[in-house]
């Protein structure tokens, strides 16, 4: 018995219905996107790939809000960053944050700015080495830190994402980000990954 296929259907069918009406996405419908420059640190020791070598990427980046309410209203902030051919088999790697607490604990709920100045993935991957991680990402206003942390450890940085040219307004609204792909090292866990998939995917197929 798939005890998920209920759940799966529920939110799917809301976020489908939400986008219809809308005519955007239910979520983060209106943001700004640029290319943009991810370098890796190196040194790391969590079991993947992306968040333990020294590399130099070229990435598309979108910055958010959540609801879309205009400012100055407090908002979710969110970050997507797509590194190119880090993903399963070739694909991209989407790497999704939104603004949250930066303690442990807070990291799993969503926090308007200014209450919310870490982003968090909110919920945790699992890395080649079995690891629970959680990522993140901190404005430093000329870029991003890129974070990671234990479930109930401090964040370390593990990159810089300095933002590069706008995108063209009908390539940002083109981008289609699938944060529960991830990479064969570093998967979003498993009991949230099957129905944020098919929310992501429900979401997306009604848009204009």
């Amino acid at each position: 018995m798939d005890l998920l296929a209920l759940p799966r259907t529920v939110t799917a069918s809301a976020l489908a219905l939400g986008t219809a009406v809308r005519g955007a996405r239910v979520f983060h419908p209106r943001g700004r996107a640029s290319a943009g420059t991810v370098v890796t640190d190196g040194g790391g020791t969590w079991g993947a790939r992306v968040l333990d070598e020294a590399g130099t990427y070229d990435v598309v980046v979108r910055v958010s809000r959540g609801v879309g309410l205009p400012e100055p209203l407090p908002d979710v902030v969110g970050l997507a960053v797509r590194l190119p051919l880090l993903g399963r088999g070739g694909a991209p790697l989407d790497v999704l944050v939104n603004t949250s607490g930066g303690l442990p604990g807070l990291r799993h709920l969503f926090l308007p700015e200014p209450l919310g100045r870490t982003c968090s993935s909110v919920l945790p991957y699992r890395t080649g080495s079995g690891r629970l991680v959680v990522l993140g990402a901190r404005d430093t206003g000329a870029g991003w830190d890129l974070l990671a942390a234990p479930l109930a450890g401090g964040w370390r940085r593990w990159g810089r994402l300095t933002l590069g040219a706008a995108l063209p307004d009908a390539e940002s609204e083109a981008l289609r980000f699938r944060p529960t792909l991830g990479a064969d090292d570093l998967q979003p866990v498993a009991l949230f990954r099957a129905v944020r998939d098919l929310s992501y995917r429900g979401s997306q197929a009604l848009r204009p």
